[in-house]
């Protein structure tokens, strides 16, 4: 009896409580629309006292309905058309020039402040902001595009800011474009723009970025224009385009060096026959680019390149406290060179000028392996249990490789590299020079005078030597064997 009793008195205990639960669910649900806000909320796109409604033309037509008099509240062009001098009083209004689904979000923001945002969205709603003149929705549209401002979408948020007149965003963007521009040139988005955008930002002296990456992407850009519209791809066709607003004189084109100019700029043909000519004689004559017409002779900021001496590195500030020796070493002992950066840096080149001393050779091989390290950490996992702590062990990760076999003959000789270095990377270099098997002395050996790098055991780092490229710019290197590298050339990027 006593658990039949129980039970009994359980059960009465659960069929009462979803009662209770359905009254205070019912509760709560009354309470939040018992404000201005949740009432509003309610009659929003319903019609619950409407007295307009909007068309929307699609596979069927849409009629959404609204309220004139909160419309008009929220909205000056609203005002005007349903209570101004010759105000709307019949018929429908059909709506062309915005999407369904957007004119849905703008009624419920126009309705109850709320707003949910995203990529998609956004552009859409700013437009219907600006045609209503809807102030807080317009703020509320830039600011989002501010804080999702990015190297896949500046080019274009950069134009949307340009059409709908936002001076801030326009600003901003503009300034993302330039501190960015090594990989904003490079992305899709840059593709999209029109080209008096494009002239916009080829006008900046502040791009971080090299001439011959401008020029690259510019190219890829013209050829991006015509494959669109379905036209011939060659230079009569590319420079007609170039030439619109001026795109053609926006590149510094007298500023690349010999060889970018003979491989990136001579084959798109995009020069007249005398331009080809005298910008030529202008890069081969060196400081001559003022005489190349209406190019731009103007560096960019992100143009800078820097030759380090390796002489610099060793001996900073001219101090000679231990010179290089001159030794008698096995000539098949490789220099490696190693750097690092506290920042995104570009190797343009390295210059190799063997600094043999006896005897005099001009020809013979050098192999020059380039290897980029990623460097990673991984936590150690405890080992014993009445340790307390976790240890993490860093260690260099190769993640490319590339290797050179260059012919020297007798002079210095400039290696293009044109690698980037992120600011966990390390780039190394293995220089080997392969000399003629002969001149054996006695132990079979084939031995020259060359000039040995001293040794530093001081690291900075984990590296030999630091060395100030700039106030911003800090480089971390490592030099071990013969005196073979007489110099390199590094770009900052910001």
């Amino acid at each position: 009896m006593a658990v039949r009793r129980l039970n009994q008195q359980q059960t009465q205990r659960q069929s009462r409580a979803p009662v209770s639960d359905a009254f205070e669910e019912c509760h709560i649900k009354e309470e939040s629309i018992d404000t201005i806000t949740g009432k509003l909320d309610q009659i929003c796109l319903t019609e619950e006292m409407a007295d307009v409604f909007f068309l929307f033309q699609g596979e069927n037509i849409a009629r959404i309905p609204a309220h004139k008099m909160i419309l008009a509240l929220r909205s000056p062009v609203f005002k005007a058309m349903f209570y101004g001098s010759f105000p709307q009083r019949e018929g429908d209004i059909w709506i062309e020039d915005i999407k369904l689904d957007s004119f849905r979000r703008l009624m419920k923001y126009l309705y109850t402040d709320l707003l949910q945002l995203n990529k998609n969205s956004v552009i859409p709603l700013l437009y219907a902001a600006k045609k209503y003149q809807i102030s807080g929705l317009i703020s509320k549209c830039e600011k989002y595009l501010q804080d999702n401002l990015a190297v896949n979408n500046a080019c274009t948020l950069f134009s949307h800011a340009k059409f709908f007149t936002m001076a801030k965003l326009r600003t901003n963007a503009l300034k993302y474009i330039a501190d960015n521009a090594f990989d904003v040139v490079k992305n899709d988005d840059f593709l999209m723009l029109l080209s008096e955008d494009l002239v916009d930002i080829l006008k900046l002296d502040s791009l971080c970025v090299q001439e011959v990456d401008v020029v690259r992407a510019v190219l890829k850009w013209v050829d991006h224009k015509l494959a669109k519209s379905k036209n011939k791809i060659d230079g009569k066709s590319r420079r007609a385009i170039l030439l619109k607003d001026g795109i053609l004189f926006t590149m510094a084109i007298p500023l690349l060096s010999f060889e970018e100019f003979t491989s990136v700029v001579t084959p798109s043909s995009i020069l007249t026959d005398e331009e080809q000519l005298q910008i030529s004689k202008a890069i081969k004559s060196l400081n001559n680019a003022s005489a190349c017409g209406k190019f731009r002779v103007r560096p960019r900021k992100g143009g800078r390149v820097v030759e380090v001496l390796i002489h610099d590195i060793v001996y900073p500030s001219n101090n000679r406290s231990c010179d290089i020796n001159s030794s008698i070493i096995n000539v098949d002992c490789s220099e490696i060179l190693s750097v690092k950066a506290n920042k995104r840096i570009k190797i343009k080149s390295v210059t190799i000028k063997p600094q043999f001393q006896q005897p005099s050779q001009n020809n013979w091989n050098v192999e020059v392996d380039i290897k980029t390290f990623t460097t990673v950490h991984k936590e150690i996992p405890k080992t014993f249990k009445m340790f307390d702590f976790h240890e993490e062990e860093w260690r260099d990760i190769k993640t490319d490789e590339v290797t050179l076999n260059i012919n020297y003959e007798g002079r210095a000789c400039k290696l293009p590299v044109d690698k980037v270095i992120l600011e966990n990377q390390k780039l190394e270099f293995s220089i080997k020079p392969c000399l003629p098997h002969r001149n054996y002395n006695l132990w079979g050996s084939n031995r020259h005078m060359i000039k040995i790098l001293p040794q530093t055991y001081q690291l900075v780092n984990g590296m030999m030597y630091e060395h100030k490229l700039s106030q911003q710019t800090t480089l971390y290197l490592s030099l071990t064997g013969g005196y073979l590298v007489e110099s390199f050339e590094v770009v900052e990027i910001c």
